[in-house]
């Protein structure tokens, strides 16, 4: 990757944008970590009870167990993470999906996070104001905000949500004025409905 940020003669972004990456696919692992154990132990993923029992059990498994053995399972469940790069002369847009949605409690907590990570100065007072626990796995999405901020990138261009029955994130990196977002582009197309 790291060829492709020389070819664009934006090397100052690598740093940014590769870390921005590992942490979207970390926790892309993590959620399908978490959707198999709530799979496997017949736990409801909207239900408070059942969430907090699966956020105990996820938090055991990860301490106690290797990375190596729950990836093996993650795999035998058939649980995938994709990684795409759409490349134009007009800037980059990688994508990291999986085939397991966010759980509704923690899309909401995620939203939540990652709007007051948008309106805050800097990471410390995103700490003090989001009330995150120390093993929060959701403040390293939150920095990425603050990364894209510093580099003179729109914090807008990164999105995290569910698409029906997957997860999509997404980070869009203009290298031009010309480059059209996905967002932007989706919202101005004409859609024409024939009748007859």
């Amino acid at each position: 990757m790291l060829n492709l940020f020389e070819n664009y003669k934006k090397i100052e972004l690598y740093d940014t944008v590769s870390f921005s990456l590992r942490e979207l696919i970390q926790n892309a692992w993590k959620l399908n970590l978490k959707y198999l154990l709530f799979r496997k132990n017949n736990l409801s993923t909207s239900d408070f009870r059942d969430y907090i029992k699966g956020i105990k059990l996820f938090k055991s498994v990860v301490n106690n167990k290797s990375f190596e053995d729950i990836s093996k399972e993650i795999y035998n469940f058939n649980y995938w993470i994709k990684f795409c790069a759409f490349l134009s002369e007009h800037g980059i847009k990688f994508e990291v999906i999986n085939n397991t949605p966010i759980l509704p409690i923690d899309e909401k907590n995620l939203r939540m996070k990652l709007k007051l990570a948008s309106a805050c100065a800097n990471l410390i007072e995103l700490y003090n104001e989001g009330n995150f626990e120390t093993d929060d796995d959701k403040i390293g999405l939150a920095f990425i905000i603050f990364l894209l901020k510093k580099a003179d990138i729109d914090p807008s261009l990164f999105r995290i949500g569910n698409i029906g029955t997957i997860s999509k994130a997404r980070i869009e990196i203009p290298f031009s004025d010309l480059y059209v977002p996905e967002r932007k582009n989706f919202k101005e197309k004409k859609v024409i409905f024939y009748s007859k």
